[in-house]
C-alpha cells in the first residue's frame, strides 16, 4: 500500500513548518510541488536524498495525478502546498481527482487519515495542515481577525468575476473582516482597486487596511493602510491583503479588531456593563 500524504508547508519559513509536516516530509521518498514550494523546502535541508518533482503554477492537476499515480505503485509521497492544503491548496484536487477516478474508502468510516483503493492499489490518504497565509499574515498584524472573517481569492482562473463580486458584497454588507487572496497579477491588474471600490459601499474610506508580502520570508513587506489607500495600492500573487471591520482600528503599528469585549464589560474594572450579564447573550443593540 503506497502513502500519499498532502502537506501543509505553512508560510515557507521552517519555523512556520509544524512537526507532523516535518515528520512526514523527512519519512517520505518523493516530494512533489510547485517549484517555489520546492525551492523554499530545499533552502531548509529537508528534500536531501529524495526523488524532487518540479511542477508549474498552473500545474495542479499534474501534481495530483503524479502523486496518486506513484503512491498507487506503492511509493510514500508529499504532495506540498503553500499555507493549508485544505484551504486553496492541493486537498480539493486530489479528492476531485480520487472522485473523478473511482477511487472507493476501504474500510469505511469518515474524515481523514483513510485507505483508498482503485482496481488493485490501495493508498493511505492524509491530509497533514500547515499556518495558512491568513493566519501567517494576522500574526504580522496583530489582531485582525480577532472577529468574524471571510477569505476571498480574486483570481479568475477557476471561478468567473460575477460571482467574486457577489461574494465582495456579501462580505462587505455582513461586516465581515475580508482577507484577499491572489489580489493583483501582471494579466490582472484591476481587480484589487475594484473589489476596494464595492467594500467602499459598506464601510468608511478611513477603514484599516494591511498589505503583506512573502509574510515570513526575506523579503517580507507590511504596510498599514486604508480601504481607500488600496485603490491605488500595488500587490502581486505574493502579497496577502487585508480589510478591517467597522470596529477594526490602528494601534500601535497594529491593526486590531475588537473581539466584542468591550461591549459588554467596562475594561478598567472587569464588571459587567449594565444590562449585561456574564455568560448571556449580548444586549446591545449596536453590537
Amino acid at each position: 500500500m503506497g502513502e500519499l500524504y498532502l502537506v501543509g508547508m505553512g508560510p515557507g519559513d521552517l519555523g512556520g513548518l509544524t512537526l507532523r509536516a516535518r515528520e512526514v516530509l523527512e519519512a517520505c521518498e518523493t516530494v512533489i510541488g510547485y517549484s517555489t514550494y520546492i525551492r523554499l523546502l530545499e533552502g531548509m535541508g529537508l528534500l536531501g536524498g529524495k526523488r524532487v518533482v518540479r511542477k508549474g503554477m498552473t500545474e495542479e492537476l499534474d501534481r495530483a495525478e503524479e502523486a496518486l499515480e506513484r503512491a498507487l505503485l506503492g511509493e510514500r509521497v508529499a504532495l506540498v502546498s503553500g499555507g493549508d492544503p485544505g484551504v486553496y491548496g492541493m486537498a480539493a484536487p486530489v479528492l476531485e481527482l480520487m472522485e473523478e477516478r473511482g477511487f472507493v474508502r476501504v474500510g469505511g468510516g469518515v474524515g481523514l487519515p483513510g485507505r483508498f483503493r482503485l482496481g488493485e492499489g490501495e493508498v493511505r490518504l492524509e491530509v497533514v495542515p500547515g499556518v495558512t497565509a491568513a493566519n501567517a499574515v494576522a500574526s504580522l498584524l496583530g489582531s485582525p481577525m480577532a472577529h468574524d472573517t471571510c477569505l476571498l481569492s480574486l483570481s479568475d482562473l477557476l471561478t468567473p468575476w460575477p460571482l467574486i463580486e457577489k461574494r465582495l458584497h456579501a462580505a462587505g454588507e455582513g461586516d465581515f473582516v475580508v482577507v484577499l487572496y491572489n489580489p493583483q497579477s501582471k494579466r490582472r491588474d484591476w481587480q484589487l482597486r475594484r473589489s476596494a471600490e464595492i467594500l467602499l459601499r459598506y464601510r468608511p474610506e478611513d477603514t484599516p487596511a494591511a498589505l503583506v508580502k512573502s509574510a515570513y520570508r526575506e523579503r517580507q513587506e507590511v504596510t498599514l493602510t486604508t480601504l481607500e489607500g488600496l485603490l491605488e495600492a500595488e500587490a502581486g500573487m505574493l502579497t496577502t491583503v487585508v480589510v478591517g471591520n467597522r470596529q477594526s482600528r490602528l494601534y500601535q503599528g497594529t491593526l486590531l479588531t475588537p473581539r466584542g469585549y468591550a461591549l459588554k464589560y467596562d475594561l478598567e474594572t472587569g464588571e459587567a456593563l449594565p444590562g449585561e450579564v456574564p455568560g448571556l447573550s449580548l444586549r446591545r443593540g449596536d453590537a
